[in-house]
This record gives structure tokens, sequence and C-alpha cells, in this order.
């Protein structure tokens, strides 16, 4: 059974975790632009075949004020890629949202930053996978963090081991 995990969005990331196997970890593929990355569709594509589920965060909108209409449509095209993606490919795939996924996975881990808390978690439950989006980076990202404990969710859900 391989499990994928998805932290939408163009700072987000891409977990495939298999039972006895150290997870696949990628940031989210983009092609640089002129003006702005676009998605790698076939990139993500690859990255999606072959999986047994595919769970990703479902993202809500933003009140204007915090980002507006841009940051909102930004976030709905990310849905909608995976939702057509799954679909054509014909992967199952759950939409979990945060605090759902996060109930479970930073259970007992201190603080009150969900993104600090899920890079502790993602330390914790994977030791060897790293969390750095590039070998020069020194900070973990979130995003991989988020990623890999949305995937260790879903695999639980599904009666994977813990």
């Amino acid at each position: 059974m391989i499990v994928v995990g998805v932290d939408p969005g163009k700072e987000g990331a891409i977990v495939r975790l298999a039972a006895d196997i150290l997870p696949l970890v990628t940031t989210m593929p983009v092609i640089s632009g002129a003006k702005r990355n676009e998605y790698d569709v076939r990139a993500i594509r690859d990255l999606l075949l072959g999986c047994s589920h595919v769970f990703a965060e479902k993202l809500q909108p933003m009140p204007r004020q915090a980002g507006g209409t841009i940051a909102n449509y930004n976030r709905g095209y990310c849905m909608g890629l995976f939702i057509a993606l799954c679909t054509a490919l014909a992967l199952p795939f759950t939409l979990v949202r945060p605090q759902e996924w996060q109930r479970e996975m930073l259970a007992g881990i201190p603080g009150e930053d969900t993104k600090q808390r899920s890079v502790l978690a993602a330390q914790r439950l994977f030791p060897l996978t790293s969390l750095l989006p590039t070998p020069r980076c020194r900070r973990p990202s979130d995003g991989i963090a988020d990623a890999l404990c949305i995937a260790e969710w879903g695999r639980r859900k599904l009666g994977g081991a813990p």
C-alpha cells in the first residue's frame, strides 16, 4: 500500500509513504516562469501514479483582508488540480481539514504554532527523513512536515502500521 500525503500550494510538498521504506519526499513540483511559477502537472501526475490513496489538505478560503482574491484563486486552483488528477487517474482520494489530521498527529506536542508542532511531529515519526527542501537550507520545511503528517494520518486511517 502506497499512501500519498499532500500539503497543497506552491510552497507545499508531496510525500509517498510505503511500508518498510523511507518516505519519498519532494517539494511541490513547479516550473519557473517569467512572472510566476506554475505547477508541473506532469511531475505531480508521475508522483501520484501507482499509489493506493491520496490524502490532501483541504484548503479553506481566506478573508479578503488576509490575502484577498488572488490567494483564494491560487488555493482553489491547487485543490482543483489535485481533484482532477486523482479523478483522471482513478485514484481514491480524501480531502482532509487541517484540524482533523492535526488533532491526532500533533497530540501531546506542546506549543501554539501548528507549523512548528508539525515539524516536531514529523521529526519524531520519521527521524531518518530530511525535512530540508534543499541541501543548502538550514530550516526545516513545514510543508514537508505537514505532508508527512498527512500521509501518516492517512495510512493510519486505512489501517496501516502506526
